[in-house]
């Protein structure tokens, strides 16, 4: 048998493991946290206030997944949608928009645990002047969040044996007051956004600016009786665009603090419109993008538009692991994009990359 001391030592790193785990799974609880390479493609998931910058419903399906890890492949799935809101006496004006999501993920080893999320938002565009080339968005959402452990997956390191390795009939080392917890999160987001909406050629420069405070109301999201508040998150997204003919360079950052730490992600989108023979014919837009996640994966993205249906597909090359997103190494990730096409739809469109 094992003797006492090493008892205690497998003890304490079963408790660590899993409160690691706990927490680095709990920090997904907040959707600016999903480690998504496209965060950009469905907007409720990276700030509120970006639900009031689509002028035409959406309906997006996002799924990632890692490739090269042998514990889990952390599958990620996201299904949301977008509707603008416009003035009813004009349409070139667009007041703000309403967004849903559904989220679902699996966690640890075996998928012992797991995630699923509801998120309901809502956002006010307020023109800072009359041609609305300054626009602030404020957002607001809130979500339903359960976490389900899956006890029977798990193993602890009071359960091994030096003689016969694992046995599962040795009690657990720690005691669990629930295995299924329920909670509400609410986050607040701002963005502002400048498009001078004139000929590209002679302004060809975009601009936007966010700020999104996630987990304001701080969930308990332990399932100990040990309190385990989620900190409180600050996300600032920005970036800009410029368009010259056929062209468009879309550089963009997004950083991330919690606590005393921080991420940080940088890169860019281009995008080529491919040229048309006759004056009818629907555009065709091929999309390439270049990311860094400071410290942990090197993304690269393709994607392609065509009418209203734009599809994306993007590789992260990670370090095993990664300490700051919980990647476990390298990931594959998929986007659709379908968006309705809406006579109401204002005729004044923010610049808002999707890949």
């Amino acid at each position: 048998m094992i003797v006492s001391g090493e008892e205690n030592i497998l003890s304490y790193w079963s408790r660590l493991i899993l409160l690691l785990g706990l927490i680095a799974s709990s920090h997904f609880a907040s959707a600016q946290q999903i480690p998504l390479s496209q965060y950009y493609v469905s907007p409720i998931n990276l700030n509120p206030a970006l639900i009031g910058t689509s002028s035409q419903p959406l309906i997006i399906a996002q799924h990632r997944s890692q490739w090269n890890t042998s514990a889990s492949s952390y599958p990620i799935s996201i299904a949301s949608a977008t509707y603008p809101i416009n003035q009813a006496y004009s349409s070139r004006i667009q007041t703000g928009g309403l967004g849903v999501a559904f989220i679902r993920e699996a966690a640890g080893m075996q998928g012992w645990l797991t995630h699923t999320e509801v998120q309901l938002a809502g956002a006010y565009n307020l023109p800072l002047d009359f041609r609305q080339k300054h626009v602030i968005s404020l957002g607001i959402s809130t979500s339903y969040l359960q976490r389900a452990l899956n006890v029977g997956n798990i193993r602890w390191g009071s359960q091994y044996d030096a003689t016969v390795g694992f046995d599962p009939t040795v009690a657990p080392s720690v005691q669990l007051v629930r295995d299924r917890l329920g909670y509400m999160s609410a986050e607040a987001g701002i963005v502002w956004s400048y498009n001078s909406f004139k000929n590209t050629l002679l302004r060809p420069w975009q601009w936007m600016s966010g700020l999104t405070i996630s987990n304001m109301n701080r969930p308990d999201v332990s399932f100990t009786d040990q309190a385990q508040p989620l900190p409180i998150t600050l996300t600032w997204h920005g970036g800009a665009s410029y368009s010259k003919y056929y062209w468009k360079v879309q550089p963009q950052a997004m950083v991330i603090w919690r606590q005393s730490s921080y991420h940080l992600n940088i890169g860019t989108y281009g995008q080529y419109q491919i040229r048309t023979t006759r004056p009818n014919q629907a555009k065709t837009v091929m999309i390439g993008g270049l990311w860094y996640r400071w410290g942990d994966a090197i993304a690269v993205s393709s994607g392609l538009l065509h009418r209203n249906i734009q599809i994306s597909l993007s590789a992260d090359f990670a370090r095993y692991p990664s300490p700051g997103y919980r990647s476990a190494g390298a990931a594959w990730e998929a986007a659709l994009v379908f968006t309705i096409p809406s006579k109401k739809s204002t005729h004044l469109r923010r610049s808002t990359p999707l890949i």
